[in-house]
């Protein structure tokens, strides 16, 4: 990749709202220029799409993930789609190595998700099997600091323990139209609504300072960008208490690290890392030196195929 192309990457998946005149200030070119380059990458599937990171904890949702095997291939496009088409799912990922599929629920107990997945598997029995499940305590999300070294960064951390919000149901619209599409403008979502456009833009608002909207991102090609991504499965119980910070500070600063998840279970740390292809960084082995690691299970990754991070029905006017 080129440095612009890094760059354009970068800021699409620190916001993907963001207005072509920002974006040209940042990446040093044109307006016009800032639009051709966001037109070229969704005409050639660079950007897979867009999405609104939402806290689902203030929803009283909860998070579980499931990794999956097919027993056959033959039925791969159909399971797929069926997943899509669960409300209760929220994220697919396609994995090439250790698994075959990555899957997040999001459901408002873990009753609701035992009938989901049990449905769902009932429907495949002789085409897939449930290899690992996961409650999530809480995600860290990390920029993709491999892209732009020389920016500043934050994290923005989701689920985990949180207070439920009250939402009307003017805010429930609003929230709707960015899950639908995390892209469209004001202007749009008062033609589907009838709100007035600024009260669009002042709930917007009121929802990103209350923490319900953390961000605005975008999910992209990875191999179409040469990039490779991994899983790192990590069981934490060989680590001392006092080194868990100093983990979180290492997972933050590390510029291969994009996200890390806390999980319930066998291996209760999820690290995801992408690097460019030819990158000769050793990510895992970092992990290793500064931290007394013994178990853990090494993932490749493929595309994310879905990322909506709650299910349209929380949304949905009361």
């Amino acid at each position: 990749m080129t440095t612009k192309t890094k760059n354009l990457i970068y800021e699409l998946t620190q916001n993907s709202r963001i207005s072509t005149k920002e974006l040209g200030k940042k990446l040093k070119v044109s307006q016009q220029a800032a639009s051709y380059l966001i037109k070229n990458l969704h005409d050639k599937k660079v950007i897979l799409s867009p999405s609104v990171i939402l806290d689902s904890a203030k929803f009283g949702y909860l998070q579980v993930y499931v990794y999956f095997n097919y027993l056959n291939f033959s039925k791969k496009k159909e399971i797929i789609n069926e997943l899509k088409s669960i409300d209760s799912v929220v994220m697919v990922e396609e994995l090439e190595q250790g698994y075959d599929l990555a899957v997040m629920f999001s459901v408002p107990n873990l009753s609701y998700y035992n009938k989901q997945v049990r449905d769902f598997l009932q429907q495949f029995k002789s085409s897939l099997k449930l290899a690992e499940v996961y409650p999530i305590v809480a995600k860290h999300i990390y920029p993709r600091k491999y892209l732009a070294l020389k920016k500043p960064h934050s994290e923005i951390v989701v689920f985990g323990d949180r207070d439920l919000e009250e939402l009307n149901n003017t805010d429930r619209q609003v929230l709707s139209a960015f899950w639908e599409n995390s892209e469209q403008r004001v202007i749009d979502i008062h033609k589907k609504t009838g709100l007035n456009p600024k009260t669009i833009v002042k709930i917007k608002k009121n929802l990103e300072e209350r923490k319900v909207i953390r961000g605005y991102t975008a999910n992209f090609d990875i191999g179409i960008l040469n990039i490779k991504k991994k899983h790192i499965l990590i069981s934490s119980s060989d680590l001392p208490l006092d080194q868990d910070k100093k983990l979180l500070h290492f997972a933050f600063i590390h510029p291969n690290i994009v996200a890390l998840t806390r999980f319930i279970g066998d291996y209760d740390l999820l690290i995801e890392v992408e690097q460019e292809i030819g990158c000769k960084k050793d990510v895992l082995k970092d992990l290793r030196t500064e931290f007394p690691i013994q178990r853990y299970k090494v993932i490749d990754c493929g595309n994310t195929l879905l990322r909506k991070f709650i299910p349209h029905t929380a949304l949905l006017e009361e």
